[in-house]
């Protein structure tokens, strides 16, 4: 490809993050390759936490008074979004629309309350199996944060090769995707091997 060509259509700014255009191609690939396990999981936390918070809390959980105002920010704002499209407001369309980040701010802190051990052994029903380390609300956030943080990093088109904090983060995401049911590890593990 022409230098020009590459100005101008990816530019130089982006370019600088690497050592060659070759490997911001390398780049290309290796973030085509996690998109649909990045897909798979994030689907898998926003309905596995759905379901049981229609359970635990209520079926219109999204409008309970348990939720932190920045929470109720987010669905307000998804529910203006829906609007302006002119889409019919429902459940299953708020909870689709709300971001990867939404779904992951339930581990934090300020959520222990309604996120203790035994609500994230129902979020996660294989979590505790066979498991040698003490994992508490706190690890999950941390871990679930800096996937999120990868997952942003390949949805914005960013570097993530040769970047040591991501170097182990496909065997991170499987061992979530585990402790939802070995099922739906194997259905990743096949989409990932047919790629």
């Amino acid at each position: 490809m022409k230098e020009n060509i590459k100005d101008k259509f990816i530019t130089n700014s982006r370019l600088k993050n690497y050592n060659n255009f070759d490997e911001y191609k390398q780049n290309l690939y290796k973030s085509e390759e996690y998109y649909i396990l990045l897909s798979i999981f994030e689907i898998s936390l926003r309905n596995s936490i759905d379901n049981y918070f229609k359970i635990q809390i209520s079926s219109d959980w999204l409008d309970s008074d348990i939720l932190q105002s920045d929470t109720k920010q987010k669905i307000k704002e998804v529910k203006n979004k829906l609007l302006k499209r002119k889409e019919t407001i429902t459940h299953d369309k708020i909870i689709a629309d709300l971001s990867f980040g939404f779904w992951t701010s339930f581990f934090r802190k300020s959520y222990s309350k309604i996120m203790r051990l035994k609500d994230i052994n129902n979020i996660f029903p294989n979590i505790f199996l066979n498991n040698d380390k003490l994992i508490n609300r706190n690890i999950i956030a941390t871990k679930l944060n800096h996937i999120r943080i990868f997952r942003n990093r390949v949805f914005h088109y960013e570097r993530i090769i040769n970047k040591s904090e991501y170097k182990n983060m496909e065997d991170n995401i499987f061992k979530f995707l585990a402790y939802f049911d070995a099922e739906i590890y194997s259905f990743a593990k096949d989409m990932i091997n047919k790629n």
